[in-house]
C-alpha cells in the first residue's frame, strides 16, 4: 500500500509540472489540480491507463505545437480541462494530400505524353477510316428497292396507257424478271452463241461488253447473226483484242432488239455459268425498252438497273460501266433526221443513270450518244448525223470508230485505277532492280577505277 501511495503521489506531482508547461506564460498562478479518488482495487488498472492516455495527449501537444493544434485539457483559461477539437487547418491539409495523391495519379501534360495521345488518337482514325472505306465499297441495293421495283399503282409501266386502264400496246417488261424472247425463232440460236462465246473468252479477260444492237454490231454481225456489220469485225480485233494489236482482251456478247428482262435471262441461262471474271463489265441497253416497249422512265431505269444489280452480286470486286441510251428517231420511217420528243425522254433517263453511278462506288456513267448528233435540230433536240448512224438507230462504221475511241478511252480509265495496287507493287519491284543494278554498275567501275599516283 505505501509503494501505490507514493506512486500516485509521483504522478501527482509530475502531472502538475506538465499542466504548468502547458498552460503557457499567460497564467503566473496555477491552483494545483486535485487528484480524482481512486475507485475500488478492482478497477484500479483501468483508472491508471484512461490517465496516462490524457498525459500521452497533452505530452504530444507540447511536442508538436505547429503541426497539430490543440486544447489543453485546462481549458482556455488553463483551470477547466477540455475536449480536444480538430485543427484549425485540418481541411486545408485534407485537401492539399488530396490534390498531391490526385497530381501524382494523373501527371502533367508533357510534350512526351501529348505525343502519346496524339499517336493514339491517329492509330484509331485511321483503323475507323480503313473500316468505313473498306465498307462503303460494296453498293447497298436495299436502298434502291423503290428505283429497281417501280410500283405500278403509283406509275404507269408504259407512257402512252391511259390512267386506270392497260393499253394493249405496253410491252414494257416486269423489271426483275428475266424473259427469254418467243417471238423470234433465231433468238435462241443467238443466245447459244452468246454463251459459246464466253465459254471460250481468253483467262486474262479485261472487259466484257454485254448489251443490246449496238453491243451486236461491236462483235461483227446485226439482226441477231443474219448480217454482217461492214468492218467492225476487222476494227473489234484490232482495237479490243491484244491478239489483233491492241491493248485490251474483250469480248461482246449483244443481242439486237433485247431490253433489260432480256439480258437477265441470258445471264441466268449460261453467261452466269461461264464463270467470267473479267475486270470491267460494260453494260448497254435500255434503248428497245423506251422506243420499243414505251416504258417509263422508272421502268426504262429499273430494266437497266436490274441488270447491273444481277452481275454485281455476283461479282463485285469488278468494276462497271453503264452506258446511257443513245439517240435514235421516233419513227423509223419518217425522212427527217430531227430527233423526237423521246429522245427528250431519253435524255432525262441517263440524268437518272448518272445520278445513280455517281454514288455508287465500283460504277461509272459514260454516254458517248453525242458522237451520233449534229447541229441542232427542232425544238432545241438537235438530229442524227447521216455520217454517223443511219437509218435512225445503225450505226455507221465511223460512227463506231469515233464512239470506239471514247470508250476505249473510259475503260483504259476505269482499268487504270482497279490496277492501282499492281502498278505500286511494280513500281516498287522495278525500283528494287534499278537500285540493285546501280550497285552492281557502281561495284564494276571501283574494278576497274586505277589511281593516278600509282
Amino acid at each position: 500500500m505505501m509503494l501505490k501511495t507514493k506512486k500516485r503521489a509521483n504522478s501527482a506531482q509530475e502531472r502538475e509540472e506538465r499542466e504548468s508547461l502547458l498552460s503557457g506564460s499567460s497564467s503566473t498562478t496555477k491552483e494545483p489540480i486535485p487528484v480524482p479518488t481512486p475507485p475500488s482495487s478492482g478497477n484500479a488498472g483501468g483508472f491508471l491507463n484512461l490517465r496516462s492516455s490524457s498525459e500521452k495527449r497533452r505530452t504530444v501537444a507540447k511536442a508538436h505545437p505547429d503541426d497539430v493544434e490543440r486544447v489543453s485539457l485546462l481549458g482556455n483559461s488553463g483551470s477547466n480541462a477540455g475536449p480536444l477539437r480538430p485543427p484549425k487547418n485540418a481541411f486545408r491539409i485534407a485537401s492539399a494530400k488530396r490534390r498531391e495523391r490526385q497530381a501524382a495519379l494523373n501527371p502533367p501534360w508533357t510534350m512526351s505524353r501529348l505525343m502519346k495521345y496524339l499517336s493514339l488518337m491517329l492509330v484509331s482514325c485511321s483503323v475507323t477510316f480503313w473500316l468505313l472505306h473498306k465498307q462503303s465499297k460494296a453498293v447497298h441495293w436495299d436502298e434502291y428497292r423503290g428505283i429497281l421495283e417501280p410500283d405500278e399503282t403509283k406509275e404507269k409501266r408504259c407512257f402512252e396507257q391511259n390512267p386506270g386502264t392497260r393499253d394493249t400496246r405496253c410491252t414494257c417488261p416486269d423489271p426483275k424478271s428475266p424473259l427469254q424472247n418467243t417471238t423470234s425463232p433465231l433468238w435462241g440460236s443467238h443466245h447459244q452463241n452468246m454463251v459459246f462465246i464466253a465459254e471460250h473468252a481468253p483467262k486474262d479477260l479485261d472487259v466484257v461488253f454485254f448489251g443490246d444492237d449496238m453491243i451486236e454490231q461491236l462483235s461483227g454481225t446485226r439482226a441477231l447473226g443474219v448480217e454482217g456489220a461492214e468492218g467492225m469485225e476487222e476494227y473489234f480485233e484490232k482495237t479490243f483484242t491484244r491478239k489483233g494489236g491492241g491493248k485490251l482482251n474483250a469480248i461482246a456478247l449483244g443481242s439486237s432488239g433485247d431490253t433489260g428482262p432480256n439480258l437477265l435471262w441470258h445471264w441466268e441461262n449460261g453467261i452466269k455459268q461461264a464463270n467470267l471474271k473479267p475486270k470491267v463489265w460494260f453494260i448497254m441497253v435500255g434503248g428497245n425498252d423506251l422506243f420499243q416497249s414505251q416504258c417509263t422512265d422508272r421502268f426504262v431505269q429499273a430494266n437497266i438497273l436490274n441488270v447491273l444489280k444481277r452481275i454485281y452480286e455476283n461479282q463485285p470486286e469488278a468494276q462497271f460501266i453503264v452506258h446511257g441510251i443513245i439517240p435514235r428517231k421516233d419513227n423509223q420511217d419518217s425522212p427527217s433526221n430531227a430527233l423526237g420528243h423521246l429522245w427528250d425522254r431519253a435524255q432525262g433517263i441517263n440524268l437518272l443513270l448518272k445520278k445513280f453511278a455517281k454514288r455508287s462506288v465500283g460504277v461509272t456513267y459514260l454516254n458517248a450518244g453525242q458522237k451520233f448528233t449534229t447541229g441542232r435540230g427542232d425544238k432545241g433536240r438537235g438530229s442524227l448525223d447521216p455520217s454517223m448512224i443511219k437509218n435512225g438507230n445503225v450505226p455507221t462504221l465511223k460512227g463506231m470508230t469515233e464512239w470506239g475511241k471514247t470508250v476505249e478511252s473510259k475503260i483504259r480509265e476505269v482499268m487504270h485505277g482497279f490496277d492501282k495496287s499492281r502498278l505500286k507493287k511494280k513500281d516498287q519491284q522495278g525500283g528494287r532492280i534499278k537500285q540493285q543494278g546501280n550497285k552492281k554498275a557502281d561495284e564494276e567501275t571501283r574494278k576497274l577505277h586505277v589511281d593516278p599516283l600509282t
